[in-house]
């Protein structure tokens, strides 16, 4: 059995984990706010926080777990400069996923007070803007991962 390819084919499924449940929870999360109906906000809120646990945290553990196996078979690899700027694009994307899952409960929260519509403005003004910076950046690891540019 090879086991470099079965990492890294869980490594590109936990990808593909990551990045649609990623856009799915950013459209509902977003057009349910949009939509200006509290019980639809509140609802959205809570699944949202349920399915960034359930699917996102399970696929990045996922990936992290496989991107370990696959340096453990080869050490070596951690020298290419293209991993080196994935790696460091990762980091950034988690440090920006962190406070957006604490924005989620803070929305959760609010969404569930009345006359809260201020409150729920600024966080979905900073959630959006955590994400409108980290969505680029998996999209350029994606392409550093498939094309393993030399520099």
């Amino acid at each position: 059995m090879n086991y470099y390819l079965l990492l890294k084919t869980l490594h590109i499924l936990c990808a593909i984990i990551v990045l649609g449940t990623g856009t799915g929870i950013a459209w509902y999360t977003l057009r349910g706010w949009l939509s200006g109906d509290s019980q639809v906000i509140q609802w959205v809120s809570k699944e949202t926080v349920r399915a960034d646990w359930i699917f996102t945290g399970s696929a990045v553990l996922g990936l992290l777990g496989s991107a370990m196996g696959m340096l453990l078979i080869n050490p070596a690899w951690m020298q290419q400069i293209w991993l080196q700027l994935a790696a460091g694009l990762t980091l950034a994307v988690f440090l920006l996923w962190l406070p957006v899952v604490y924005l989620q409960y803070q929305l959760r929260s609010h969404a569930n007070q009345e006359n809260n519509h201020g409150k729920i403005r600024k966080i979905m003004r900073t959630w959006c803007l955590l994400g409108a910076l980290a969505f680029p950046l998996t999209i350029a690891i994606v392409y550093l991962m498939v094309s393993k540019p030399s520099f």
